[in-house]
């Protein structure tokens, strides 16, 4: 490991939203909808990388969980105050979660945090787009001296989501909101060199880090429940959000344009597209779905599937503006991986997974059926190269070694 870096020495507080060892259990239990395990998994990433070349760093933590009543089970969130990690302190604030008052009580509950957790000449991380998390930075920074912020910006609120009209209108106000409330962020990190360009900022304002790779801890046995890999069969698995824009059909029809009986596909995630992968399922047995599951669920599905799927497509335009999480996370199983070319992912990316030929149906299918002849010890060999890559590389102390530097030029 690195040695901690000691430049200007900024006190940094982390406001985020990740669900801490007191409160995971709470917030499983009480989802009802899509859990936010990918962001809590990134969000963590952060907190240790930073943490361990600045260690003094705070969290000031709100989790991303629904709303009550339609996606929480409860109606409001309570706080806790415990460590993670290597003694990271995490101060966490109670809000409510009833829709229509969750915004302003996440903004009041954050505020609060920041004023009373915060120190003279701190660079406050917010982590996402979240406007209550924006407002209350600006608001600390307004009363506080040499406060400074820096943004970790994931994804842009115009391409989160989608809705009937009104979810649509109340989308754009959000969207204008956030370019607003933007010109007065100090600093960004940006998963994509193409984001710089849409907030119109300059090399000096952002720096690029397009997530981390962190190794998969292991995974209780009993974790994925009764599933094991017949032999003679290979497994492809998709862990993620259920979403028709993100492929997840795409998918499911190439899978059953493959007619060999030893494969089977594996499907973990809630979205839109859960009916219809439900139905693929009853009508085809080797599809098998496994609902919501839990990181460690996840990762013991990774350990027994023979290839790893994403099956989104460089279609559309906010493709050029993300970095699919599960890029380093399946990589970092060292299990091969099959996804296609986006234009947020860098070149350097290209030697360790599988690319279909196309980006169409036809594309997916002719790759699954190629992977399904390839030899066992082929795959293993690019699995192994894409996880050294990754741990390597793009770990939390070199990923967050460019954050401290790029916080402590400003």
């Amino acid at each position: 490991m690195e040695c901690p870096l000691h430049l200007n020495d900024h006190p940094i507080v982390f406001l985020g939203g990740i669900f801490t060892p007191a409160q995971t259990d709470l917030i499983q239990d009480q989802s009802k909808g899509v859990v936010q395990n990918a962001a809590d998994a990134l969000q963590k990433g952060l907190i240790g990388g930073i943490s361990a070349h600045r260690p003094s760093a705070t969290v000031v933590n709100l989790p991303f969980v629904g709303s009550y009543p339609q996606l929480f089970r409860r109606w409001h969130f309570p706080g806790t105050d415990e460590t993670i990690g290597s003694g990271t302190q995490i101060w966490g604030e109670s809000f409510v979660l009833i829709k229509g008052v969750k915004t302003i009580s996440r903004l009041l509950s954050a505020t609060r945090g920041l004023f009373r957790h915060g120190q003279p000449n701190m660079v406050i991380l917010i982590y996402s787009a979240h406007l209550p998390f924006m407002v209350a930075a600006l608001a600390r920074k307004l009363f506080g001296r040499g406060v400074k912020i820096v943004q970790v910006l994931p994804d842009f609120p115009e391409f989160m989501g989608e809705g009937g009209m009104l979810y649509d209108i109340a989308k754009a106000v959000e969207t204008r909101l956030f370019y607003r409330l933007s010109r007065h962020i100090d600093g960004f990190v940006l998963l994509t060199r193409f984001m710089a360009d849409r907030l119109g900022i300059d090399g000096s304002r952002y720096v690029v880090v397009e997530g981390i790779a962190q190794a998969p801890e292991a995974a209780p046995r009993s974790d994925a429940g009764a599933i094991a890999v017949e032999p003679g069969t290979r497994a492809f698995l998709y862990t993620g959000t259920l979403a028709a824009r993100y492929g997840v059909m795409d998918l499911v029809d190439a899978f059953r344009r493959v007619g060999d009986p030893s494969i089977r596909l594996w499907v973990c995630g809630e979205g839109d597209s859960r009916d219809r992968i439900v139905a693929a399922a009853q009508n085809d047995p080797r599809i098998r779905y496994f609902g919501q599951v839990s990181r460690h669920q996840a990762r013991r599905l990774q350990e027994l599937a023979s290839v790893l799927v994403n099956p989104r497509t460089p279609e559309g335009e906010f493709t050029k503006y993300s970095f699919p999480s599960k890029t380093l996370e399946y990589m970092a199983s060292g299990r091969p991986v099959l996804m296609h070319r986006l234009s947020g992912i860098p070149e350097e990316y290209e030697p360790y997974y599988f690319k279909p030929e196309s980006t169409d149906v036809a594309g997916l299918t002719d790759a699954i059926q190629a992977l399904v002849l390839l030899d066992d010890a082929v795959l293993r060999e690019r699995g192994a190269a894409a996880r050294d890559f990754v741990l390597n590389e793009k770990s939390a102390i070199s990923q967050c070694k460019k954050i401290v530097e790029f916080i402590d030029s400003l």
